[in-house]
C-alpha cells in the first residue's frame, strides 16, 4: 500500500517552528558572544616618554619586603603592574627597587637574605619583565635593614658596622649580590647599586674584588649611593666612581617654613657643589616623614613612628626639593622615598600609618607636577 506524502503540513510545521525560535531569540535578547567568551585586554600602559640619555631619572623608591602573599608568580607580576602603573601616573620614567638584606650585629661578619622577608632574584626577575613591557627604567638597591643594630644601640646604622673580618663579610656580602646582579643582567635592569650608605667601609681594600665579580655578571651601570653628610662635606669614598647621594641635610627650620624659605636651604645645600658635579648628580633617596620637627632631622624615622600625621610639613618638602632640583640643574634625576610594593593606590588606607610614604597625601600631586616639570628639561645626564 503506498503512504500518502503530506509536504504542506511539514513545511507549515517548521516554518512555525523557525518563527516561534527567531521570535524567543529577539525576545530574550540573547548576547551575540557567550558568556564564557574571552575579552579584549586592557592596553598595558607604558611610559610616555622613556627615559634616555640627555634627560632626568623621574622615578620612585620602591620599597619591597616579600611575605606570605607573594608565593605564587602570578602575584609578584600582578603587584609589579599595579606599581608601575602608579609610577607611570606620576609621570615618573624610572623605579628604583630597594629590597632589604641582613645581618646579625655591628660586628658580625656574615650579611644574609631571609627567604620570607627578601624578595628573591626569581621575583626580581618578573618584576623587571614587567617593567620592560612598560618601557620604564630600573634601578635594583640592595639596602643592609638595621633592626638587629639598633636594638642593641640606638645609635648605630648601617654606616657604622664594623666586621670582625672585613674580608668575610666582603666574601658573603659578594655570595648574597651575585644572583641579584645576574637577574639585573638577564632583566636588563638599568642600574645596579653596589652599596648604599656602608661609610665605615668605604676605602676597604676588598671592593675592587667585588666590583670585578659583579662585572663578570652584570654589563650595565653600576654604582654607590652615598650618604648626605658625605657628600656635604666632599667626604665620600665610594668604591667607584659614583653621582648618587641619599640626600637628606638638616635644616634648622620650623614646622610652618614657607615652600620659599625651604627652597632657599636646598638651594644652598646643592648649590655648594660646582655645575659640574650638579649637572652629573642623583638625588637617589629623598623624603621626609610627614610629622612635625621633621625639618630638623629628616632620617630620624625612628621617634617618628608616633608622631601624628602633618601632610603639610611633607608636600612643602618635596615642592622645595623640585623647585631646587630645577634651579640647581641637578641633571642625573630624582628618586622619591618611598612606597611599598605591596601597596594598593586604590585602597591605600592600610599604608597611611606610616609617615614616610607619599601615597594618597598632597605630596603625591606634588610629584605629578614635579615630574610634568622636570621632564621638559634636557641635560647631558649620567647613565
Amino acid at each position: 500500500m503506498t503512504v500518502p506524502a503530506r509536504p504542506a503540513r511539514v513545511v507549515l510545521v517548521g516554518a512555525a517552528f523557525l518563527f516561534t525560535l527567531t521570535t524567543l531569540v529577539a525576545a530574550c535578547s540573547i548576547p551575540s558572544r557567550p558568556v564564557w567568551w574571552p575579552h579584549p585586554k586592557r592596553p598595558v600602559p607604558t611610559v610616555r616618554s622613556p627615559w634616555h640619555r640627555g634627560t632626568r631619572q623621574l622615578g620612585i623608591q620602591v620599597y619591597w619586603t616579600a611575605n606570605r602573599h607573594d608565593s605564587s608568580d602570578a602575584v609578584v607580576r600582578a603587584k609589579a603592574r599595579r606599581i608601575i602603573d602608579y609610577a607611570i601616573r606620576l609621570n615618573a620614567n624610572s623605579v628604583a627597587v630597594t629590597f632589604p638584606f641582613f645581618t646579625y650585629s655591628v660586628t658580625s661578619d656574615k650579611v644574609y637574605a631571609k627567604p620570607k622577608v627578601t624578595p628573591s632574584p626569581g621575583h626580581i626577575a618578573i618584576f623587571l619583565a614587567v617593567a620592560a613591557k612598560a618601557h620604564i627604567r630600573v634601578t635594583l638597591r640592595p639596602v643592609l635593614n638595621e633592626a638587629a643594630l639598633v636594638v642593641r644601640n640606638p645609635q648605630a646604622w648601617r654606616g657604622s658596622i664594623e666586621p670582625r673580618n672585613r674580608a668575610a663579610w666582603f666574601r658573603s656580602y659578594s655570595k648574597l649580590l651575585m644572583p641579584y646582579a645576574a637577574a639585573a643582567q638577564a632583566g636588563r635592569a638599568a642600574t645596579f647599586v653596589l652599596g648604599t650608605e656602608l661609610l665605615s667601609l668605604e676605602g676597604a681594600e676588598q671592593w675592587p674584588g667585588l666590583v670585578r665579580s659583579v662585572r663578570s655578571v652584570y654589563s650595565g651601570h653600576l654604582t654607590y649611593d652615598q650618604n648626605f653628610d658625605e657628600f656635604a662635606t666632599y667626604t665620600a669614598n665610594p668604591p667607584l666612581a659614583s653621582n648618587n647621594v641619599d640626600a637628606y641635610p638638616q635644616f634648622g627650620l620650623p614646622n610652618n617654613a614657607s615652600v620659599a624659605r625651604l627652597t632657599s636651604a636646598w638651594d644652598g645645600w646643592l648649590g655648594a657643589h660646582p655645575l659640574s658635579v650638579r649637572r652629573e648628580l642623583t638625588l637617589s633617596e629623598v623624603g621626609i616623614d610627614a610629622v612635625a620637627g621633621s625639618y630638623q632631622n629628616p632620617w630620624d624615622w625612628h621617634t617618628a613612628r608616633t608622631k601624628p600625621i602633618n601632610t603639610r610639613v611633607q608636600a612643602a618638602w618635596y615642592q622645595a626639593v623640585c623647585n631646587a632640583v630645577s634651579a640647581e640643574q641637578i641633571g642625573g634625576g630624582i628618586y622619591w622615598w618611598e612606597v611599598s610594593f605591596d601597596a594598593s593606590p586604590a585602597t591605600p588606607g592600610p599604608f597611611e600609618s606610616d609617615r614616610l610614604t607619599f601615597l594618597d597625601r598632597p605630596a603625591q600631586q606634588v610629584i605629578r607636577r614635579c615630574f610634568a616639570k622636570l621632564s621638559a628639561r634636557h641635560f647631558d645626564a649620567a647613565p
